[in-house]
């Protein structure tokens, strides 16, 4: 039982740090909210076409529908670095809200399914990007490595909840003859996506753009460039492709399956999307468990090998009640997946590479889409419903074989020292940073170490420098009295660089100090934000209100 309770409550308290933070809380509702509403709008589109054009016509759908997604996913970077996330996420919204609405037009006046066609086509367009967007925007908002691993967390709870609920609700409808009215429903989820995304605040401008304004940063050029020198990123994307061809290849394998193999009709392919969705909802239970730094590839070929077996099973065992089962059992491995690849992401790429590798990442999986859809109706005709749910999900545990093989043994995902993200978030003035912050902090940090003696700052002189102590202890002076020692963990050196005025304090080494200097023009523009400038100011103003005597903690700055 214990067992079963510690992930439980281990994802209840990521959940709560995570949506406590309002950016990540409204990505988390865009996310899920906008994966509820395409999942359905899926189901609708391939009810409405299997109905009237057979299961080919399912399969060219999903190849029209990711074709030209392929090309938006891949532009997402350049788009929220010229536009900005909010203003991308908002237009989004409400371009798949009219695509949506327009759906339900066509088919409540029975028009020619030509024109699904069409705006299946521009619905994937439009929602291509979403992913890329603010996966890249999410380090600019969490806080923490943790923070972000929970985020990723909730995200794939929330994906699990809309994958199980949009194609549950749009089943429901469609088993009662209304898909319009199904259609209609979507586009209105839609809207409020877009509503949600106007109120995104970022602590720093060059957060609301993917982390940076410096170097390509973006394009697939620059993602192929990242790929190519860092081979967890390598084959990370590789399993991406292989994930999204089986699930092009599981869509309208589906249809097919519900309808001639398992006598479930057309309601009961919204049951098993439902179930999919269900599985990723427990899957979400383990994911914080399994996603942890020193495990991510591990947990990554793991849930491959879960994500296709399933399939398989079906394929194998001609039953509704296994079938479900085994969508469940695929949903709960996707959750964890999705958990591990983007967090590996990003945290295996640097600011200036994030958004390229994003836009990449979705370029990869539209091309894996449209390669299964076109793969289903080949499979179907050469081998039968059952043969082609057996290849199609043995393809996943062959993969995840290589890629362990491979990175197995792969230590650090982290492009930066996750040891010193830790030493900067927890020195006090930092406290309100979010992750592309902080990292941009320490790659902007000069090390430093002084033998025992050695004066830090002298009272009195000009400050160009914030200190972070990393091991050694400190003693701050003013007037030649000591007032406090500080330890690895604390800095000292703000006041005069937020006042523009001379140290109030002298600083000096009581052991061998090792820690990390920051410059001015640095610690100026890490400190910039709202609430990075209120929490500095109070620590500032707390400082010289006490004459810098603070006790000896870590997580403290001593003034100067």
């Amino acid at each position: 039982m214990d067992r079963i309770r510690g992930p439980i409550l281990a994802t209840i308290a990521a959940v709560r740090e995570a949506l406590a933070n309002d950016g990540i809380r409204r990505l988390e509702l865009i996310w899920s909210i906008g994966t509820a509403a395409e999942a359905a709008l899926l189901v609708v589109l391939l009810v409405v076409v299997y109905a009237q054009d057979g299961v080919v016509a399912a399969g060219v759908l999903g190849a029209i529908r990711m074709g030209p997604a392929v090309v938006a996913g891949t532009l997402a970077g350049n788009v929220v670095r010229r536009f900005g996330g909010q203003r991308v996420l908002v237009s989004l919204g409400v371009v798949r809200a009219i695509t949506a609405g327009l759906v339900a037009v066509v088919v409540a006046a029975s028009l020619p399914t030509i024109l699904l066609y069409a705006l299946a086509m521009i619905g994937a367009v439009a929602a291509a990007p979403v992913r890329p967007a603010a996966a890249t925007l999410m380090p600019g908002i969490a806080r923490s490595p943790a923070e972000l691993v929970a985020a990723n967390m909730t995200w794939g709870t929330g994906e699990g909840l809309g994958t199980f609920a949009g194609p549950f609700l749009a089943g429901l409808l469609i088993a009662t003859g209304e898909p319009a009215l199904a259609a209609a429903a979507i586009a209105i989820a839609f809207v409020v996506t877009a509503w949600i995304a106007i109120g995104l605040r970022f602590e720093h401008s060059m957060d609301a753009i993917g982390g940076t304004r410096q170097g390509p940063g973006s394009g697939v050029i620059e993602g192929l460039r990242a790929l190519r020198r860092r081979r967890v990123l390598r084959w990370g994307v590789l399993g991406v492709y292989g994930q999204v061809v089986t699930r092009g290849l599981l869509n309208p394998l589906l249809v097919v399956a519900s309808i001639e193999l398992l006598g479930m009709g057309e309601g009961g392919v919204g049951l098993l999307s439902a179930a999919l969705g269900l599985g990723g909802l427990f899957g979400a239970i383990f994911a914080v468990a399994a996603a942890r730094p020193n495990r991510l590839i591990l947990t990554q070929s793991a849930a491959l090998a879960y994500w296709g077996a399933p399939i398989a099973v079906i394929g194998l065992v001609a039953s509704p009640g296994i079938a479900l089962a085994a969508m469940v059992v695929t949903g709960i491995a996707n959750a964890v997946y999705d958990v591990a690849i983007i967090t590996i992401f990003q945290r295996g790429a640097t600011n200036q590479e994030r958004a390229a590798v994003f836009s990449l990442f979705e370029g990869v999986a539209g091309f894996g889409l449209v390669t299964g859809s076109l793969l289903a109706p080949v499979l179907l005709a050469a081998f039968g419903p059952n043969g082609a749910l057996a290849i199609t999900g043995a393809i996943l545990p062959i993969l995840a074989l290589v890629i362990y093989a491979f990175i197995g043994r792969e230590d650090r995902v982290s492009v930066v020292d996750e040891e010193l993200v830790a030493l900067v978030r927890s020195v006090g003035v930092f406290s309100a940073l979010p992750l592309t912050a902080v990292e941009r902090l320490a790659s902007g940090m000069t090390p430093l170490a002084a033998p025992a003696g050695q004066v830090l700052m002298r009272e009195g002189e000009a400050g160009e420098t914030f200190v972070i102590v990393a091991s050694g202890d400190v003693e701050v002076s003013v007037a030649g009295q000591p007032m406090q020692r500080l330890g690895p963990g604390s800095g000292f050196g703000e006041i005069a660089l937020l006042r523009r005025s001379p140290r109030t304090a002298t600083v000096t080494a009581l052991t061998d100090v090792t820690g990390f200097e920051v410059g001015a023009d640095t610690f100026a523009c890490a400190v910039s934000g709202p609430a990075s400038t209120a929490i500095s100011e109070q620590i500032a103003a707390s400082n010289l209100s006490r004459g810098a005597a603070l006790p000896a903690s870590a997580g403290t700055a001593a003034g100067a």
